[in-house]
């Protein structure tokens, strides 16, 4: 007995998967640097140390979500793991845009 075509679901392409992952990064990563430079503008907080800070949190948060991605695809739970695989990428995104951000300023501060 073959499904219908209601009945099947339509998985996305590799294409239309990575376009979701850059597009979540990218506002996550937008969101991140404007409380840096929010925490900055108020707060007193030197933009310099609040994008050094962003970059280990969310690298370690990268770091994590990869590991819990290689041992769900060790156990062969391959759903699970390429969420925590997309997970990672988009940690590591965040962590490169504050990087990216951080060398724009000058040496002596903000």
């Amino acid at each position: 007995m073959t499904p219908t075509q209601s009945e099947t679901a339509l998985s996305p392409t590799f294409k239309a998967v990575l376009y979701g992952i850059a597009l979540t990064a990218l506002a996550r990563a937008s969101l991140v640097l404007a409380v840096c430079i929010i925490m900055d503008a108020f707060g007193g907080q030197d933009l310099g140390l609040s994008l050094r800070t962003a970059v280990l949190a969310f690298g370690l948060l990268g770091g994590a979500a990869l590991g819990r991605g290689l041992r769900a695809e060790r156990a062969s739970e391959f759903d699970p793991a390429s969420r925590f695989y997309a997970l990672a990428l988009v940690n590591y995104f965040i962590c490169y845009a504050a990087l990216l951000a951080g060398s724009f300023l000058k040496p002596g501060g903000t």
